[in-house]
């Protein structure tokens, strides 16, 4: 633009006579130009306003309304991934002694008042899964390995600590930070490209619209009812996140407390922790579940642990909730053991 003011003033130069020239024989090139320059300001200027939404967004602490509804999308999300919920002839007893299990061991964590909700995937693969505000799923294909009901307690106590300890939310609040300040430099270089060639169009990390792409960032970051976002918003984000979650998976630091809290609560619920560190085995290192730590360093913390619990004095039985004397292996039933031993038929 100072070249052109230049060229004004001073229409001698050389060059000034060649850009005259080509702004005669371009038919209106040079209003174009101007006029992308003065779109661009104004991208630059969003851009910036935008980055106001970023800062709101790291500083925010996300409800408890959010963070069921926000689970909720995950778990439907989950659901499809595994094939739908299980159709087993025996699907209702099986989902009825699931929840059972399910929930004596969620009365025995840190937030008992959750709507705990569990259930059984078709997959076949060995998973387990679960969603913010409560969500647990297994996969038919971990319930035909399991040798007894501690290994399965184990396996949920697991998916239960990631939720009583927000890992998922943690990680959905950086989400979040990092895909709206993403959105601010792809919008800061798109408008730069566009003052040079003139065209191009704006980049979004999470697959909407920019207009829709800042009114998601604007509604979360102003803590707004998260089911007013808007079919198209909730599932971009959603499809986003799990991705990213299947491609990173939590924190090895959570992981490895998701695991010293599960065996606690087995221990609580009556369940043989040991139980679970043996079944680590049969658990595949990548499936449908996100990345995990080597199951075999899993399974050398744990023995460490437990081996702590069992050495400790009997004076010091007030330090901890875990009594590993009193914990038994509890065999499968029912509807478990059907899905063990094959005999539960697909319903038609």
């Amino acid at each position: 633009m100072k070249f052109l003011v230049a060229c004004l003033v001073l229409s001698g130069l050389p060059g000034c006579a060649r850009f005259q020239r080509f702004a005669s024989n371009s038919g209106g090139t040079l209003g174009k130009v101007g006029r992308v320059m003065e779109d661009n300001s104004k991208s630059f200027q969003r851009a910036d306003e935008m980055k106001k939404d970023c800062d709101a967004l790291r500083a925010r602490t996300v409800s408890f309304e959010e963070e069921t509804a926000f689970g909720g999308a995950v778990s439907v999300n989950w659901v499809s991934q595994g094939g739908g919920l299980t159709n087993r002839s025996d699907a209702r007893a099986l989902h009825v002694q699931l929840n059972k299990i399910g929930k004596n061991l969620a009365a025995q964590s840190s937030r008992p008042n959750l709507p705990w909700t569990f259930g059984v995937l078709q997959s076949e693969g060995v998973n387990a899964v679960s969603g913010p505000g409560g969500y647990v799923f297994v996969s038919e294909g971990l319930l035909a390995r399991l040798d007894n009901e501690a290994q399965l307690a184990g396996v949920l106590a697991h998916e239960i600590a990631h939720i009583t300890g927000k890992h998922a939310m943690h990680e959905y609040q950086r989400y979040l930070v990092k895909q709206c300040e993403g959105a601010v430099t792809a919008a800061r270089v798109d408008a730069a490209v566009n003052t040079v060639k003139g065209i191009g169009s704006a980049i979004a990390p999470i697959q909407l619209p920019p207009g829709e792409l800042r009114n998601l960032f604007q509604g979360l970051a102003a803590n707004v009812d998260f089911n007013a976002l808007g079919k198209n918003a909730i599932k971009a984000l959603t499809d986003g996140f799990v991705s990213h979650l299947l491609e990173k998976g939590f924190d090895t630091d959570d992981e490895y407390a998701a695991d010293l809290e599960a065996v606690e609560l087995m221990a609580a619920a009556g369940y043989a922790p040991e139980e679970y560190v043996a079944f680590l085995s049969k658990l595949p290192d990548k499936g449908l579940s996100t990345e995990h730590p080597r199951k075999e360093k899993r399974q050398e913390r744990l023995r460490k642990q437990l081996a702590k619990w069992s050495e400790r004095a009997p004076d010091d039985e007030f330090t901890t909730s875990v009594d590993l004397s009193q914990t038994k292996v509890v065999p499968l039933r029912d509807a478990l053991q059907a899905g063990r031993t094959g005999t539960a038929s697909r319903g038609d």
